[in-house]
């Protein structure tokens, strides 16, 4: 009976962990790929400004032009550094929290083999047994 809930915890245990490693590799390269297209998007955004208009330019249409290169250069600088910035913030939180689950999966692992040992030690202990198989189901299921 013990050995059968035992059974089930680890399995439990093992399942939701390589679910939670799975979420981190995820996230991770996620997050390195938003990494890398703001790179890119950084280098491409110069191009907005480039050339420099000559003394040659001048007149309405010359500061209309200027005015509209520097409002998309603007607004594509807010969204490389601010947006990009908050999606790996986020996702950076995101890990964290898989992170610090990953923890208390591994403590409820550590109870767990506790629990195993317990069980190897027969009749005497039963009662502490039954305390962490309680725990664990209550915590997991």
């Amino acid at each position: 009976m013990h050995a059968n809930s035992l059974r089930e915890i680890h399995s439990a245990i093992s399942g939701r962990m390589s679910d939670v490693s799975e979420k981190i590799n995820r996230l991770e390269q996620a997050k390195r790929q938003i990494n890398e297209e703001q790179n890119i998007c950084l280098g491409e955004i110069r191009k907005i400004i480039h050339p420099e208009l000559a003394g040659s330019w001048t007149g309405n249409r010359a500061d209309d032009f200027q005015d509209a290169r520097s409002d998309a250069y603007k607004a594509m600088s807010a969204i490389i550094h601010a947006d990009y910035d908050d999606y790996q913030e986020k996702i950076e939180g995101k890990i964290t929290m898989l992170n610090i689950e990953k923890t208390a999966l591994s403590a409820a692992g550590t109870i767990a083999h506790e629990a195993d040992a317990l069980l190897e030690k027969g009749e005497a202990v039963i009662d502490q047994l039954e305390s962490k198989l309680s725990y664990l189901k209550g915590w997991l299921f």
